[in-house]
């Protein structure tokens, strides 16, 4: 097993698809099912589910899947601490599940005080799985996914707004339904499997209808572009809101509150090392003081 080996099997698992991963890695597809084969062949293991043309990981995949992102991500944490050694002595890594304006907000404030600090974030957006497998210092991550973990309270994706086109019919509204956008194509973000969206396209579920797919996309920022070039309309959570409000020409407009409610929250190793540990007591201190 190689590096090269497990950045193949993690295109085949994110893309679904042989050929889609091969197109994305400049390779042929029997160059990347040899390498699928080989990896099944060295671990003893069926790593997909072979459905027509798709491929699903199974458990043993999805494993494999998890373990090969933290693996990778070491690899680029130790590249970066030995790169920054004797420049910038204080690296602190955050593993992310969860996404918060205000957490980064929080990050810039002892940024500005402490500018010898370098912050390093790892998403963990659509991961497998929830235990964690990583060199990572703190996690921000949902409150029921911490165990009784040692935690701070950091937000609460408690609303729902419309990311519209400035020129979009519904755009002059103060306030929209989500049954008001039924009618509506959506962009959204995909996850890490075949049909798996964004927590958002879960919200029009459960306001009883099915939202029109017209395009996904593998970003936040490619999501906001293409829904100001006008290709659909997105949904966003309250605690993600500053990159969809600084897309030029996208416009929010609020619904009602998000019928998945989620507490956000930071946890941590228990093995912090002592700049861990400062920024932590910083933090409950700015917490106590600020709310």
């Amino acid at each position: 097993m190689n590096t090269r080996q497990l950045i193949t099997f993690m295109q085949v698992v994110e893309k679904g698809n042989l050929s889609e991963a091969a197109k994305t890695l400049s390779l042929s597809q029997p160059a990347v099912t040899g390498i699928i084969k080989k990896l099944e062949s060295e671990f003893e293991a069926e790593l997909f589910i072979r459905n027509g043309k798709s491929l699903i990981p199974s458990s043993q995949g999805r494993l494999l899947y998890k373990m090969a992102k933290e693996l990778l991500f070491t690899e680029d944490l130790a590249r970066i601490s030995l790169r920054t050694c004797g420049k910038v002595r204080r690296n602190i890594c955050i593993a992310m599940d969860a996404y918060s304006d205000y957490f980064f907000a929080l990050i810039g404030a002892f940024s500005q005080l402490h500018p010898e600090y370098c912050f390093i974030f790892k998403s963990r957006a659509f991961s497998i799985g929830t235990d964690y497998y990583s060199p990572a210092d703190f996690f921000l991550t949902y409150d029921y996914m911490i165990n009784g973990r040692k935690k701070i309270s950091v937000d609460l994706q408690n609303r729902l707004y419309a990311v519209l086109p400035v020129d979009h019919p519904l755009a002059s509204h103060k306030k929209l339904n989500l049954p008001d956008l039924q009618d509506e194509y959506f962009v959204v973000l995909r996850g890490t499997r075949p049909g798996q969206y964004e927590p958002c396209y879960n919200e029009c579920v459960e306001a009883g209808f099915l939202p029109k797919v017209s395009l996904t996309v593998d970003i936040p920022a490619a999501k906001y572009s293409t829904i100001a070039a006008g290709c659909g309309i997105g949904l966003v959570y309250n605690t993600k809101t500053k990159l969809a409000e600084a897309t030029r020409n996208c416009i929010l407009v609020a619904c009602k509150e998000a019928a998945i409610q989620q507490a956000l929250c930071l946890t941590w190793r228990e093995d912090l090392n002592e700049d861990a540990l400062y920024f932590l007591e910083w933090l409950r201190e700015y917490r106590q003081g600020k709310g």
